[in-house]
Order: C-alpha cells, then sequence, then structure tokens
C-alpha cells in the first residue's frame, strides 16, 4: 500500500510537472513568433504554488501575464504611425463592437477613410469611430497629444487609456488586450505621443531561448521520473506475485 501511494505521488507531481512545462513553451512560442509585431508585450506563464495546485477547487496550475514594459522606438516615416508613452494603450473597437487595448500604433485609411490598425481594427476618438473625409486626407498628422490634424484643423484625438495601479492586461491575440473597463484611467493629460515612430516588441529572443532551453530540460526530467515511477511499479507487482 505504501509503494501504491508514493507511485501515484510520483505520477501526480510528474504529470504536474509537465503540464507547467507546456504552459511555458506555448507561451515562449507566441512570444517568438511575436518577436516582429509591433507593440507586442511579452507574456509569461507563473506557476501557482504547489499546495495551490493540489488544492481540489483549483481550475488551473500556471496564469499567464504581461510584460508592460516597453519596447524600443523605430522610425517609420508614416505619418499616421504613432508611438505611445509609457502605460498607455489604443483603444480599439472589433467588428462585433467590443473594446480591447493596444500598444501597436501602426495607423492606415481604409478606402471610406476609416482610420484603422494595419489588422483591421477600428480605431477609437472622443467621438467614436474616426473617419476622414477625401479633401481632409492630404495633409495628415497626429500630434504630441494624439490629435489628429489635417493641416491647421484638429479632427479629432486618439483615445489612449491607462490602467489604475494594480490592473492587469489579459491578452486576447494578435497584440490585443482586454481589462476591467472601470478601472481605465481616462482622465489624466495625454503628452509625449511620438508621430512617425512605432514601438517595437519587447521580446528578446535570446531571453526567450534560455526559457526554451531551461523549459526543455525541466520537462526531459519529468519524463524520466515518470519512466523511473513506472518501473518501481512493474518491480513491485512483479515481486508481490512471486510471493503469492
Amino acid at each position: 500500500m505504501l509503494t501504491r501511494k508514493l507511485t501515484m505521488g510520483t505520477l501526480e507531481i510528474a504529470a504536474i510537472g509537465l503540464q507547467q512545462d507546456l504552459d511555458r513553451l506555448k507561451a515562449t512560442s507566441h512570444n517568438l513568433a511575436n518577436t516582429s509585431t509591433a507593440g507586442y508585450k511579452r507574456q509569461i506563464a507563473v506557476q501557482h504554488p504547489f499546495a495551490g495546485v493540489m488544492d481540489a477547487t483549483a481550475t488551473s496550475i500556471a496564469s499567464t501575464y504581461t510584460d508592460a514594459r516597453a519596447g524600443k522606438l523605430a522610425a517609420t516615416g508614416n505619418a499616421l504611425d504613432i508611438a505611445m508613452p509609457d502605460g498607455r494603450y489604443l483603444l480599439l473597437e472589433q467588428e462585433d463592437g467590443t473594446q480591447v487595448l493596444s500598444r501597436d500604433g501602426g495607423l492606415q485609411l481604409d478606402a471610406a477613410g476609416s482610420l484603422r490598425t494595419m489588422g483591421g481594427l477600428k480605431v477609437l476618438g472622443q467621438r467614436g469611430g474616426i473617419t476622414v473625409r477625401a479633401e481632409q486626407r492630404g495633409s495628415l498628422a497626429i500630434d504630441g497629444q494624439g490629435q489628429l490634424r489635417s493641416g491647421d484643423q484638429v479632427l479629432d484625438a486618439l483615445r489612449m487609456v491607462s490602467l489604475k495601479a494594480g490592473q492587469f492586461l489579459q491578452p486576447l491575440g494578435a497584440g490585443t488586450f482586454t481589462a476591467d473597463a472601470n478601472q481605465w484611467d481616462v482622465d489624466s493629460p495625454l503628452l509625449g505621443v511620438r508621430s512617425a515612430f512605432l514601438e517595437q516588441s519587447n521580446v528578446m529572443p535570446s531571453q526567450e531561448m534560455v526559457v526554451l532551453m531551461s523549459t526543455t530540460r525541466h520537462a526531459e526530467s519529468m519524463v524520466r521520473l515518470l519512466q523511473t515511477a513506472d518501473e518501481m511499479a512493474e518491480k513491485a507487482i512483479r515481486r508481490f506475485g512471486e510471493h503469492t
């Protein structure tokens, strides 16, 4: 009976370890795939304490957190590209009307004059979606306060929000995030928007490769642990049969 309990405990520990490794590998592969995605924020798989994992009410053994540190800036020469101040996020609207946040400042006008991201999401201004008439499109620029201008005329101001202290971003994919809208800070002054620049991904490939190698080694050790537990169980069964 003691051998059975030890073996089952070992199998559970190894299975939990492998699941944690899988979560880390998913986050790492996603980060590496988005190394060149403007405004992308590194995802980090953080494991729960072992006592919490063993809790019967636990629904997962890891959580994904967003590394919100700013990436480097790169000049693009495109007047509609913007790099946002630290901690600010563009407010965007998806096709179903839901609002999401993003640090990807690569913007463009579609055929109807609607200001959108390169991924096709609608950019929201102070009065909703931003649409530029044909005669206003010749000298568009975005100033340091996030105002869209056509010459000397202010057409609208891009809505950029920040999160209140203690709030976290939940990644949705494609460089977009969601967060509790009740915790958005939209009242603080907006300064420091840089036109014709894009913020690069904050992923460092060398760092991700270190995580990848360490996670792979840990997974291999968990597999060896499973193999050892299986061999021990087989020996215990064989010996039991020899004495019956």
